[in-house]
């Protein structure tokens, strides 16, 4: 028999992101660039291929208390040759009704915080095939500058809103 032929064709599409204008009790939504390490754009000599994050955040009500707010970064992207974190994943969950109390951990570079939130932010399992997640605090630096920090760690995961229409 001289096989099945299969055949296969490929169509290009261009989709616009749908970008979400803030809105009132949803201040953070939108779509965020993010990088590990602080302070926000500084260049670490050790680490020069740090990896660049695409994140959407968006909002979510508990079912069981419809007054208490969870703001959910999920990771659309990473630009890195390696895979660190699996797309889609949450890379944190915040309770936005429950502030943080924890200081923030580095010299803040005179930078002053508007509000910190407790959450819980993602950590490796076997390399990600079991991803649990860790403590830590949300930073709001601005309403363009956020910093998520797990508390065991230390580490730092700093996010920029990103605006596309410019």
């Amino acid at each position: 028999s001289s096989g099945d032929v299969v055949g296969l064709s490929v169509k290009a599409t261009k989709t616009k992101l749908p970008i979400k204008k803030p809105v009132e009790r949803q201040e953070y939504a939108g779509l965020w660039g993010g990088t590990f390490g602080w302070p926000p754009g500084k260049y670490i000599e050790d680490k020069p291929g740090k990896a660049l994050f695409l994140l959407m955040l968006g909002y979510e009500e508990t079912q069981k208390d419809s007054d208490e707010r969870h703001l959910i970064g999920t990771k659309i992207l990473e630009g890195s040759h390696g895979l660190m974190h699996p797309n889609g994943s949450n890379m944190f969950v915040v309770n936005i009704d429950t502030p943080s109390l924890e200081p923030f951990p580095f010299d803040a570079d005179g930078r002053e915080f508007e509000h910190s939130y407790k959450g819980d932010g993602i950590a490796d399992g076997y390399g990600f095939r079991y991803p649990g997640s860790k403590p830590g605090s949300l930073y709001v630096i601005s309403n363009d500058l956020l910093a998520f920090v797990w508390r065991e760690t230390r580490d730092v995961f700093t996010l920029q809103r990103l605006n596309l229409e410019e």
